[in-house]
């Protein structure tokens, strides 16, 4: 009887020992993890930006010639801040879902970057649905690079071959373009717009998420011809399966020097191109917002990020500040004579 007594005896003092060695473990493990949190929260409020991961948010689909430039530059931004930097997609009314979620969102920290382009200008000016919010309304940082719109056409396409075919053939025929929004706002629509009014074409815009939902599209077959930026199109043109017709510029491309311009093409003058770049909303601290648009610059200065931009046909403009600011209200005289915007 006492032997089992001793033995029972035992027994409850290893499982009491166990408890205790669990239970000191698990205070460790809080403790160490409570540690962790707070060290974190106290680099995030001390003035150590940046501490942790920055989201950059492009308003566009996947795949697109906005969303790749944006990947491009959130390596090399991650070389220059010492953090991991990663791109979110948030799509949807022309890149309007995204810009209201970060002007109205609580993102003041520093931490989510958004991309902006000539369409945000627009917004207010839209007479079917006119967004509250304009450039005065966020903090520009600075700007990516400009890419020029172009017109392009499936290779094996037997309607038409090139520009002036074109404008023939969509005179007397209705023909489908993508666009990311169907009015002022967006770019791709406003060439649609002022190919109507110039030639009188039948052009109907259908409206996609991105540039990627549209190259798809009219790969596919869906839509007639493709309004897009070169970086849109380069790879396609690359490997012959698009002919570029024209490019929207005043002068030719150094990616594609075959390509006329429209100009030259049919003696009209056009000229549409995307600035894209960087914001915060309003409310992040000055100091922030000047170490982001310093790295953001040295981040464009990276050789591998440069290498991958030109393989994209993407020309370089590290436009920032005021000067970034004017640049995005660049086409909104010329918009507005398109579309009779008062």
């Amino acid at each position: 009887m006492k032997k089992i007594f001793a033995l029972v005896t035992a027994g409850a003092l290893a499982l009491s020992l166990s408890a205790c060695q669990a239970s000191s473990q698990q205070t460790t493990d809080t403790t160490t993890k409570s540690a962790d949190s707070t060290d974190t929260a106290a680099a995030k409020n001390d003035g150590s930006f940046p501490s942790e991961t920055i989201t950059l948010v492009c308003p566009f689909s996947a795949g697109g010639g906005t969303d790749i430039g944006a990947r491009n530059l959130a390596q090399a931004l991650s070389k220059v801040m010492g953090v991991n930097v990663v791109v979110e997609n948030q799509t949807g009314s022309g890149g309007w879902v995204a810009w209201t979620d970060l002007i109205q969102g609580d993102y003041k920290d520093g931490y989510t970057i958004g991309l902006i382009n000539h369409n945000y200008a627009m917004g207010e000016l839209d007479p079917d649905n006119p967004r509250k919010y304009n450039l005065d309304d966020v903090t520009v940082l600075a700007n990516q690079a400009l890419d020029y719109n172009v017109m392009a056409i499936r290779s094996n396409d037997t309607r038409f071959s090139d520009i002036n075919s074109f404008i023939e053939y969509a005179k007397s025929n209705p023909v489908l373009v993508s666009a990311q929004a169907t009015g002022i706002t967006d770019g791709d629509a406003t060439t649609a717009e002022w190919f109507n009014k110039t030639f009188g074409t039948q052009i109907t815009v259908v409206p996609v998420d991105g540039a990627s939902d549209s190259r798809g599209m009219f790969l596919s077959g869906d839509t007639d011809i493709f309004f897009a930026s070169i970086s849109d199109v380069m790879a396609s043109y690359q490997s012959g399966e698009m002919k570029v017709a024209c490019i929207f510029s005043d002068e030719r491309s150094d990616f594609i020097p075959d390509v006329p311009t429209i100009k030259e093409a049919t003696g009209e003058d056009f000229v549409a191109f995307a600035a894209r770049g960087y914001f915060y909303p309003n409310g992040v601290p000055q100091d922030i917002v000047d170490t982001t648009t310093d790295a953001l610059l040295k981040a464009m200065e990276d050789p591998d990020y440069i290498e991958n931009m030109a393989a994209l046909g993407l020309q370089l403009d590290n436009t920032s500040g005021e000067d970034f600011k004017e640049l995005l209200e660049s086409q909104v005289e010329t918009r507005k004579m398109i579309w009779n915007v008062q």
